[in-house]
């Protein structure tokens, strides 16, 4: 009887572990499917997750790129503006230098009047003894040689009467700038004061010179004939009034 009772317990111990065996088998599959269903949606959530990061790097991106485009746009601007403040500024500066170099010229033609106004405190006691007109082309300071006899008479006149002076005045047409003009003005006068003192032997002292360049003309403008005649120096010689009978006069030239 005890063996049938060993016999017994050896049975249910078998069945036990039998179970056992089952149930741990049975538990092992269910960890495993949870486990590999949990890891599935873990992957899906995952892979939304990096979906959803990849569009919002996307959006980003495209934020910045615009942001970029932006920004270049307003630096563009900004140059231009920087650029048309450059050259507005270039412009009113050189506006100035051309009002301050008008007012120069001004002054200077003013300076000049003045000079030989000082200069003649005393001409009502001279009188004009003669007066020539050297003409000159267009936009030219060259003395014309057709022109050289006249100014020998000039000349002559000046070494007859030691007392006797020459005021040379220059001249122009109104055919450009008022500056550029009085300039143009100066070098034709330089151009006969250089004949008379180097090739004619006056002292320089006796010559008095002015440029008006377009202002006084002597003639209208609007014609070719005026604007020829205003393309001048004109030679005066002035004698006191004492001497007026030492004087030369100039042959007019037709």
């Amino acid at each position: 009887m005890q063996r049938s009772s060993m016999i017994l317990v050896l049975g249910l111990l078998v069945s036990l572990s039998s179970g056992c065996l089952a149930t741990r088998k049975f538990v092992r599959n269910d960890v495993k499917d949870a486990s590999d269903t949990l890891g599935a949606r873990l992957d899906k959530r995952i892979d939304k997750t990096d979906g959803d990061v990849a569009e919002v790097r996307d959006g980003v991106a495209r934020v910045d790129g615009k942001v970029n485009t932006v920004d270049g746009k307003v630096t563009a601007v900004d140059g231009r503006v920087t650029q048309l403040d450059t050259r507005t500024n270039e412009r009113f500066a050189t506006v100035k230098d051309d009002i301050s170099g008008v007012d120069k010229k001004t002054a200077t033609v003013q300076s000049n009047v003045t000079a030989l106004d000082t200069k003649f405190e005393g001409r009502n006691q001279y009188t004009v003894a003669s007066q020539a007109s050297i003409l000159f082309k267009f936009d030219s300071a060259k003395l014309d040689g057709k022109f050289d006899s006249d100014l020998e008479q000039v000349a002559s006149a000046l070494q007859k009467n030691a007392n006797a002076i020459v005021v040379l005045e220059g001249r122009t047409d109104s055919k450009g700038a008022s500056e550029y003009n009085v300039k143009l003005g100066e070098r034709r006068v330089d151009a006969v004061r250089r004949h008379l003192a180097v090739d004619m032997g006056i002292p320089v002292y006796r010559i008095h010179d002015v440029s008006y360049g377009s202002d006084k003309p002597l003639a209208e403008n609007t014609s070719r004939e005026g604007r020829e005649k205003n393309r001048a120096v004109i030679i005066t010689i002035l004698v006191p009034k004492s001497s007026t009978g030492d004087s030369t006069s100039i042959t007019p030239r037709p």
